[in-house]
């Protein structure tokens, strides 16, 4: 009986050290398979933000130069005629800026993700209803006082999309921070 419970125990160790090598070669495989899988995710993280960050950037500044171009209108009182009519010939700049705003804007709802895509376009709209009513105030002249309604009309207007214009592009920017900063452990 001691020779059958020795041979037993021997059986049933070496099958234990079986049962162990197994396991660790499963516990080591499946350990590789997700560093590589971390590995891969995290350098396809990297691969997508390097470019979000540049189209991002492009827009930042775009919108920033649009904006700061424009930012008197934020302040706009229709007793203001003569200070808040911009010159003809800054028009085709603001319309060369406000292109550059929406051309980048496109760029962004592109590369994504949703919220920032979808902040990138209101960034666009405002830009471009701020453009409408700042440049329809050059065609307006201060001695033309019949077209008073029309005055107080497109200046309020103007005021609204700029003070809308900077609003959209200070949720641009968090969102877009946001979405750089995302290293994928959020959900």
């Amino acid at each position: 009986m001691a020779d059958m419970d020795s041979g037993i125990a021997a059986v049933l160790g070496a099958l234990a050290g079986s049962v162990a090598t197994i396991g660790a070669a499963l516990a080591t495989g499946w350990a590789q398979r997700e560093g590589a899988r971390i590995a891969a995710r995290s350098e396809h993280r990297r691969e997508r933000r390097e470019p979000r960050h540049a189209v991002y950037r492009d827009l930042m500044e775009a919108a920033t130069t649009f904006h700061h171009r424009i930012a008197i209108y934020k302040y706009a009182d229709v007793g203001m005629r003569e200070d808040l009519q911009l010159r003809v010939e800054d028009i085709p700049a603001l319309r060369q800026n406000k292109e550059r705003v929406n051309k980048s804007a496109i760029e962004v709802a592109l590369v994504g993700p949703k919220g920032v895509s979808e902040a990138s376009m209101k960034l666009s709209k405002w830009s471009e209803e701020a453009y409408t009513y700042v440049s329809a105030l050059t065609d307006l002249h201060p001695s033309q006082a019949a077209d008073e309604q029309i005055w107080r009309f497109t200046t309020q207007g103007a005021a609204d999309a700029t003070k809308r214009c900077g609003h959209a592009l200070e949720e641009f920017a968090l969102l877009a921070q946001a979405a750089l900063d995302d290293d994928g452990s959020r959900k």
